[in-house]
């Protein structure tokens, strides 16, 4: 038995417009579908700043505790749900401060209740000053065996301070959580926004090691308009000067300069030293 073919009737528009006057639903109406413009992806190279191969990992939420769980195990972070996230961060931020006590026997002995106090703060998104910041880096990274390259992007900062013009040849600066001249090797360093809004990851097969390119990009740094915090090292003038006259772009008329400068000259060049060092160390493994 075949199934008899359906039949079509043409009719008009007219027509088809009675027909609807006749449904009995025709005041019913769909829920209207909400139609979202895609923003474009949030801009994470870091090329930009001379770091090839790497890019931005915005951290969420931001500050220097969630920074240390995402470095502690970047792929459970990653993948973590908000509310798991968030108790590791309350578990990391407890855990930290338990461990101040290791500081009593250490150079931050005396900003060990600071530095104690500073962990609850900014677990609680309290503001912090600049030298809170510095403070908080340098114990939380003497504890966790960790060194920190801080970028401070001026444009950023002018931006968050409501101005809108800004000096565009000052880029911003960069500072270390601690003296370089005392870093070690075999110790972890990475770059990191000042305000802990995100860590540069390698996204790239090429992507170095930074103890591979500091020696090299810090300098490039400060030639395109970043200022380098270096440390200043430790003495009185004169100690100082012997010890900047036997380098070869020591002038005589540089005595003349303040302590300061001398200190911060003599911290630049033993802080790179360390970094050559490190980069000879690199292309040593490779070759």
């Amino acid at each position: 038995m075949t199934t008899p073919a359906k039949q079509y009737q043409n009719v008009s528009f007219q027509e088809l417009l009675q027909f609807a006057q006749q449904n009995p639903n025709r005041a019913q109406t769909l829920d209207p579908i909400e139609v979202q413009l895609v923003k474009p992806a949030q801009e994470t190279s870091l090329d930009n700043l001379g770091l090839k191969g790497y890019q931005a990992y915005h951290l969420n939420p931001t500050g220097i505790i969630s920074l240390l769980v995402c470095i502690a195990d970047p792929t459970y972070y990653s993948l973590a749900a908000p509310a798991a996230r968030t108790q590791q961060i309350i578990d990391a931020a407890t855990a930290f401060q338990e461990q101040t006590e290791q500081l009593r026997n250490s150079h931050l002995r005396l900003k060990r209740k600071k530095i104690h106090d500073l962990i609850g703060a900014a677990y609680h998104g309290s503001v912090l000053e600049d030298k809170d910041y510095v403070d908080l880096f340098a114990g939380l990274g003497y504890l966790k065996g960790i060194q920190f390259v801080l970028l401070k992007s001026a444009v950023q900062e002018e931006i968050e301070e409501g101005k809108k013009q800004y000096d565009s040849a000052l880029q911003g600066e960069i500072l270390f959580s601690s003296s370089p001249e005392v870093w070690k090797r075999d110790c972890p360093v990475w770059i990191v926004d000042y305000r802990t809004r995100w860590v540069a990851v390698p996204s790239e097969p090429y992507a170095e090691d930074p103890a591979a390119f500091l020696s090299t990009w810090l300098p490039h740094m400060e030639q395109n308009g970043w200022i380098v915090q270096w440390p200043e090292v430790e003495g009185t003038k004169a100690e100082i000067v012997e010890q900047l006259a036997v380098l070869p772009s020591w002038q005589p008329s540089d005595k003349s300069l303040l302590k300061d400068t001398l200190a911060a000259r003599l911290g630049k060049y033993k802080a790179l030293r360390v970094f050559r060092e490190w980069e000879k160390g690199a292309l040593t493994v490779i070759d």
